[in-house]
């Protein structure tokens, strides 16, 4: 009888604890939530001249110039595209990052992650590539076994075996690409994601910034088919990497000239896209938004540094 009245303090001790935790983060993710929404709204406050473009793709695209202000805009002249056309969001070095989640199919899941954690972070690489990490095969598809073999596996993957290494490809963030044969195409149709944001670290030193880059996309390229994807996010780190986690470690491991590094995950817990979006080492350069009219026609804002 004792044991069991010890074994049921313990249970309630455990559920009290879980609680706790859980009415925490839902503190801490509903205030990154209103500053991930105060910061943009902030970026958005300074546009001041608007350009109206049907693309070639038969899309009609409004795009929104906003004013440098901030030390950091202003010392960092280069441009915030890759390309004039404006399609190609971020220069190597830059980071893109969406908030809504891999499974808007999956109820409850998607609200979930897309609330807690967001939904994907890459990293722009040389000649308008990106390098990411998505624990995704190459034809979008994942299942139980491929999961299993990746977690009970140690070290790299050489030979890239479970093809959910980290990936280089091209940046499709703000091209059409999905056709209706993807499982996300009823919910964000034939764009990657309907809001995405650019952001760019605010190098210390602008005598530096491409060594800093080199530095950061270095280490991500080494990681490219062979750094597995990390299912356990906390625990298994060495040799594996979700998403924002890769973009965070990336440029922590960068050593800068005056000896200071950049912090990306500002909580040093489990990095996600809002801990990406509000540490203080980075500034948005570009936010696009997909505003959808009644008849199901659609219009795409891009926000950008001018």
């Amino acid at each position: 009888m004792k044991k069991r009245k010890i074994g049921r303090k313990i249970l309630k001790l455990i559920l009290y604890i879980a609680l706790f935790f859980f009415m925490y983060s839902i503190g801490v993710s509903t205030y990154e939530n209103h500053k991930k929404n105060e910061k943009l709204e902030e970026f958005k406050s300074r546009a001041y001249e608007e350009e109206t473009i049907m693309h070639s793709n038969g899309d009609k695209y409004v795009y929104h110039k906003v004013q440098r202000v901030h030390d950091y805009e202003l010392q960092d002249t280069r441009d915030v595209f890759y390309d004039e056309e404006r399609m190609n969001p971020g220069l190597e070095g830059d980071i893109l990052l969406a908030f809504e989640s891999p499974f808007p199919y999956v109820p409850v899941v998607h609200q979930m992650l897309s609330f807690w954690l967001g939904g994907h972070a890459a990293l722009v690489g040389k000649n308008n590539t990106i390098l990411q990490s998505t624990g995704m095969t190459s034809n979008g598809l994942l299942n139980l076994e491929t999961m299993f073999n990746v977690i009970t596996h140690r070290g790299y993957d050489e030979e890239n075996i479970y093809g959910v290494s980290a990936q280089k490809t091209y940046n499709y963030w703000m091209r059409p690409y999905r056709n209706e044969n993807h499982a996300e195409y009823p919910y964000y149709g034939k764009y990657y994601r309907p809001e995405i944001f650019a952001v760019r670290p605010k190098f210390n030193d602008v005598n530096t910034i491409q060594d800093d880059i080199d530095q950061a996309v270095g280490y991500v390229e080494d990681k490219v088919d062979r750094g597995l994807y990390n299912y356990l996010f906390i625990f298994d780190t060495e040799y594996k990497f979700y998403c924002t986690d890769l973009v965070t470690r990336a440029y922590s491991s960068v050593t800068s000239v005056n000896g200071e590094s950049y912090n990306l995950d500002p909580d040093g817990f489990i990095p996600s896209d809002y801990d990406i979006l509000l540490s203080d080492d980075v500034y948005i350069t570009i936010y696009k938004e997909t505003i959808f009219d009644e008849d199901g026609s659609f219009t795409i804002h891009v926000y950008y540094l001018d």
